[in-house]
């Protein structure tokens, strides 16, 4: 329901307007409905860009500012999630699958992640990252403990 539709629904039930369509109160109102339907479009312009799961891609771009020095190239929902990954994530604690589900896709990598002879392998394809952003991101993202080795498929 609309701003107007409310304000015409409330006037009604007081009983002291009829607002049959060509009063001035309806010449009013719909003046008043049309100012509202700009504050409700601008409004829920601003919600959709104040959550990143939800933000449009030039708004997505500067939440990717805050741990990337680069945008990602690839599709808006990987972004997001991608995105929602590295500034949202409380990571569990390091197993291989808390770093598949949670690190990988934060450092713009879809893949798997094994462990070999005391060190981590990850494998996987690039998600609109470069190698070397994707690397750095690793780096600040794996348990800074153990060695790892990144292969792009």
């Amino acid at each position: 329901m609309t701003g107007g539709e409310h304000m015409a629904r409330l006037l009604r039930a007081t009983g002291l307007y009829t607002l049959p369509g060509d009063s001035p109160a309806d010449w009013e109102l719909d003046a008043l409905a049309a100012g509202l339907d700009i504050l409700e479009e601008a409004a829920a312009g601003l919600e959709e860009e104040l959550f990143l799961l939800t933000a449009p891609a030039r708004r997505l771009a500067e939440w990717e500012k805050l741990f990337r020095s680069q945008s990602s190239g690839a599709g808006l929902t990987v972004r997001r999630m991608a995105a929602a990954k590295a500034l949202g994530a409380r990571f569990e604690r390091p197993s291989l699958r808390a770093i598949q589900e949670n690190v990988l896709p934060a450092a713009g990598v879809l893949g798997t992640v094994q462990e070999e002879g005391g060190k981590l392998a990850v494998s996987g394809s690039l998600q609109g990252v470069t190698l070397k952003e994707a690397k750095r991101l690793l780096d600040r993202l794996l348990p800074a403990h153990m060695e790892w080795e990144l292969t792009v498929l």
